[in-house]
């Protein structure tokens, strides 16, 4: 009996006719699941959940570890099913099985937690998120530098260890991040006064909120005007610009159109 390999040798030009077909039909696939994950997201930003779930559910049955991602998030809110933080731990679970960085860190702050059906572990919570952060997750680099920060859910609290953990967040380029660096170069915590290197991360922050709000984040739109509400971020106060971004992401059908509002109102 020829072996397989062999017989795409002898009809070389029908296998390699056969792969290809085998690589465009796998793309497409790829390439609709990809569309119906940003159509879903989408869905989700409009508070459209039944959509979301409608786009997300049959991807996540299959294994699509964003989609997972997706069915976990909205069973932690509330969205479109009863709220069920231990079944969002089951989508979390399933999607950092598959190295989901997002997923690695949102099972561990769980653990960190005790929360979600999961016992209180910060040992396992902490090693989980340092391994989304080592996998390029920058929100959660600053997320266990909050941890070591204010020492919470019995985390050490240790200054020295929150600035690093800022550090590499920034770097990687997380608004919140750059903003909690330079507070701490502003103010000395964990690290040496330095005005200069505090305006540095600062001008870093805002550049990157700007960017992001220009673009119709809503999130960043929010957090800029409450930057120039509370003159914060090493900007000065200014009302005008803090209605101005406040009222921009108060236009927009979000989850978050109630703080906005009220930043608005705070604004005026």
């Amino acid at each position: 009996m020829m072996h397989p390999i062999s017989r795409c040798f002898d009809s070389f030009g029908v296998c390699a006719r056969a792969a290809a077909l085998a690589a465009l039909v796998l793309g497409m696939i790829n390439t609709a699941a990809a569309d119906q994950l940003e159509d879903a997201a989408a869905a989700l930003h409009r508070m459209d959940y039944a959509t979301a779930i409608a786009l997300w559910q049959p991807l996540a049955q299959q294994g699509n570890s964003r989609a997972e991602m997706g069915m976990g998030k909205l069973y932690d809110s509330g969205l479109g099913v009863p709220k069920d933080p231990a079944q969002a731990t089951v989508w979390y679970q399933k999607a950092a099985n598959q190295g989901d960085v997002e997923g690695e860190c949102f099972v561990g702050e769980r653990y960190v937690q005790g929360y979600g059906g999961l016992p209180h572990d910060v040992s396992q919570g902490l090693t989980l998120m340092e391994k989304a952060a080592d996998h390029g997750n920058a929100n959660c680099a600053e997320q266990i530098g909050e941890l070591y920060r204010n020492g919470l859910f019995g985390a050490p609290k240790n200054p020295v260890q929150a600035v690093a953990w800022y550090r590499r967040g920034a770097e990687m380029g997380n608004t919140l991040a750059e903003g909690r660096l330079g507070a701490d170069y502003q103010f000395g915590i964990g690290v040496q006064q330095d005005s200069a290197q505090a305006a540095y991360w600062y001008r870093k922050e805002v550049e990157q909120m700007r960017k992001d709000a220009e673009q119709g984040n809503v999130v960043a739109q929010l957090n800029l005007g409450e930057s120039y509400e509370t003159a914060s971020s090493g900007l000065a106060r200014d009302k005008t610009a803090a209605l101005y971004w406040c009222g921009k992401a108060a236009q927009q059908k979000s989850p978050l159109k109630i703080f906005a509002e009220q930043c608005v109102a705070l604004a005026k």
